[in-house]
């Protein structure tokens, strides 16, 4: 018997310098599930060691980004689900490291929020370095509603953007934060049509990729570093940033576009 092609709940795709990684049920507003988790695991991987890939867009498919967590999966009370040691294990041993490749992924990565990011999939959003949001997206910590407390980085991630009170009341609450507000609270950069955001993203991800990426990366480096630093050891960090940076071959080019009065051609390095 032949065997069965696996189903794709991660697509990846790319458009030139720009990889598009897309959660792919639609049906079911896009859930992470074990196969999701490990096709997305495989797609980091792989824009991380593509050196032709230059920015990435993590978008869902459909009407949603993602509902979260596949909680059907979660049901170990009901048989043939996970054990809550498996729970804390898939934490630890899955989401953690894909979380912590997008922080650190030396490549510009854009959100396309076309619609909710609830638990675990509100976590893969705010690790992401720009968020482009449709207009009738939100996020919601709904993990109260089924008994959990907040992971996946939540409670690192959420209080840096909105401060510990509305993080709290949120997490306390499970209630959803509406797109506009998210944008007023600085958690997401803007809010377009839901018709708009792929374009909106396809248009940022290709100036970004003909940019000089590989000074994103080193801005991007500098600031998670500075988030657990002191003023004094950030500016120290800085200098060793720019030291690295100024001995590019992107910088030689930008001073040379600059005095010649050119457009640069930078080639992320």
């Amino acid at each position: 018997m032949a065997e069965q092609p696996q189903e794709l709940h991660v697509v990846l795709d790319t458009e030139g310098p720009v990889a598009w990684i897309r959660l792919n049920r639609p049906e079911k507003l896009n859930p992470i599930g074990q196969l999701a988790r490990e096709q997305l695991d495989a797609a980091l991987k792989a824009v991380e060691r593509d050196e032709t890939v230059r920015c990435v867009v993590l978008i869902g498919s459909g009407r949603g980004f993602s509902a979260g967590a596949d909680v059907r999966e979660m049901n170990g009370s009901g048989g043939g689900g996970r054990s809550a040691e498996d729970v804390g294990r898939v934490l630890r041993e899955q989401y953690a490291a894909m979380l912590q490749r997008i922080r650190n992924l030396p490549k510009p990565v854009i959100c396309g929020m076309n619609g909710v990011a609830a638990g675990i999939g509100a976590s893969f959003a705010l690790a992401c370095d720009i968020r482009i949001a449709a207009d009738d997206a939100y996020f919601s910590e709904a993990f109260v509603g089924i008994g959990l407390a907040p992971d996946g980085g939540a409670t690192w991630m959420l209080p840096r953007f909105v401060g510990r009170g509305r993080a709290l009341e949120m997490f306390f609450t499970g209630g959803p934060l509406s797109a506009q507000d998210a944008e007023r609270f600085g958690l997401v950069n803007r809010v377009v049509p839901k018709a708009e955001v792929e374009s909106e993203c396809r248009a940022l991800a290709t100036e970004l990729a003909a940019g000089a990426t590989a000074a994103m990366a080193a801005g991007k480096r500098a600031v998670n570093f500075a988030e657990g630093a002191s003023f004094e050891d950030a500016l120290e960090f800085e200098s060793y940033i720019q030291e690295i940076q100024a001995g590019s071959e992107d910088f030689r080019e930008g001073v040379a576009a600059f005095v010649e009065k050119r457009k640069p051609v930078f080639k992320g390095r």
